[in-house]
């Protein structure tokens, strides 16, 4: 469904299809997102890795039940995908259930367990370190850069401003605060305010426990951010990915 935010004091509409992930600017222009600019970067080492052991697990699984056939290593083939995007759905379902609470709506409990363990660690951070929450799944777009994301959640804490990225990943990655530079840039383009404080906070889907990380080097993780977009641009200039004949 395609939505329209208005941002900038009402000055700027911007519209975001949600059923695609896609941002158009004032003009209609197509939109880079923040994750999209750190897609730039090389995970593919060690995605290759687990892409290749999955696969492997699952043929031999299938082994031992007998013959494996054809269809078998095709499925082998598959199953990356299957694997992220349940664990994306799962993400997704974890993500929405703590913007629901903490907009107030009271949201149902879901069944899946793993969406559970997620939530549970939610609940936990929130009684540990009982942060105000002041916005939610906000969209945010940087007119001088171009691009536009959506920024899970603005807390303070005392007296500071926390910016908050939720995670539901196995772990914390380096490249995550590029990501969260992304958004504190945009952010405070905007609404002209400094954030005191980033953190990363995840929530574990298989022991219902919380992990924060406090990043640092906000105007370094910035540069980052740029670097990426910069390259994500050229490229985009090139065609790259199009095919040249």
């Amino acid at each position: 469904m395609l939505k329209e935010y208005s941002l900038y004091d009402k000055k700027i509409t911007i519209r975001f299809d949600d059923g695609r992930h896609v941002f158009y600017g004032p003009n209609g222009e197509y939109l880079t997102s923040v994750t999209g600019v750190t897609g730039v970067i090389d995970k593919s080492g060690p995605l290759m890795y687990w892409a290749v052991n999955l696969a492997r697990d699952y043929l031999l699984e299938k082994i031992q039940s007998g013959q494996i056939v054809e269809m078998d290593i095709i499925e082998a083939s598959k199953q990356h995908r299957a694997f992220k995007k349940k664990a994306a759905d799962m993400g997704t379902q974890i993500h929405q259930w703590c913007s629901d609470w903490i907009l107030g709506k009271k949201p149902k409990m879901p069944e899946e367990e793993k969406v559970v363990n997620g939530i549970t660690a939610f609940l936990k951070f929130q009684k540990e370190h009982k942060f105000k929450w002041i916005d939610s799944e906000r969209i945010v777009y940087s007119k001088k850069y171009g691009y536009a994301g959506i920024l899970d959640a603005v807390a303070k804490k005392g007296k500071e401003l926390v910016l908050v990225d939720f995670k539901s990943s196995n772990g914390i990655y380096d490249e995550m605060r590029f990501q969260v530079s992304g958004y504190q840039i945009a952010y405070e383009e905007e609404t002209g305010k400094k954030f005191d404080k980033r953190i990363i906070v995840r929530f574990g889907k298989e022991t219902g426990e919380f992990e924060v990380k406090e990043l640092d080097n906000d105007e370094a993780d910035k540069k980052a951010f740029l670097a990426c977009l910069a390259l994500k641009n050229r490229l985009k200039e090139l065609g790259y990915g199009k095919p040249k004949y």
